[in-house]
């Protein structure tokens, strides 16, 4: 029990994010405090230009995740998964909120489908307005709404499916200076 309660105050807590120079590492779980997180992390570190996205497995509120994400698309701030990182989900969703986007050899990017309660994404018809939410955000953010279809196709909700270099090629994942 004691572990299951470490494990669920460590999920409320939210990502961290640690910064040095022009560069902040971010960790761990997208939650609802996470777009005002960013936005403090950029008033009280104003020249912090690169988020690194070290280990962030997904998010818990999808709609702060990705209110987050145009918050990091607005500041012009670029994103970068190191070698030994992590993006899943919710976390990959935010990586694609870079203005420019890059990854080293080794980074690992998952998606998978996702459940609101007991309906899944994928029961719902193409033109549901569920889809909208997700739809929206990856045309903002120059990702062809193919890409949307397959995540929900790639793994079920609670799985994940590690992208290949031809998916992360094929949907534009890297942009602008240093891209992979």
């Amino acid at each position: 029990a004691s572990e299951v309660v470490e494990v669920i105050r460590l999920e409320l807590s939210g990502a961290t994010f640690e910064v040095s120079g022009d560069t902040a590492v971010m960790r761990g779980v997208i939650s609802t405090q996470t777009p005002s997180c960013v936005l403090e992390l950029v008033f009280v570190n104003p020249g912090v230009r690169t988020l690194v996205l070290q280990d962030v497995p997904g998010s818990i509120d999808d709609v702060a995740n990705l209110r987050a994400g145009r918050y990091i698309r607005q500041l012009g701030l670029s994103t970068h998964v190191p070698a030994d990182g992590m993006v899943a989900s919710g976390g990959t969703d935010l990586f694609l909120a870079g203005a420019q986007r890059s990854a080293e050899p080794g980074a690992l990017f998952g998606i998978h489908s996702w459940s609101g309660g007991p309906v899944e994404a994928t029961e719902l018809p193409r033109d549901h307005e569920d889809h909208r939410l997700y739809l929206d955000y990856y045309r903002e953010m120059g990702i062809p709404a193919d890409f949307y279809w397959r995540t929900l196709f790639a793994a079920p909700p609670e799985g994940n499916h590690w992208m290949t270099e031809e998916e992360l090629a094929r949907f534009g994942f890297f942009v602008g200076a240093g891209a992979h």
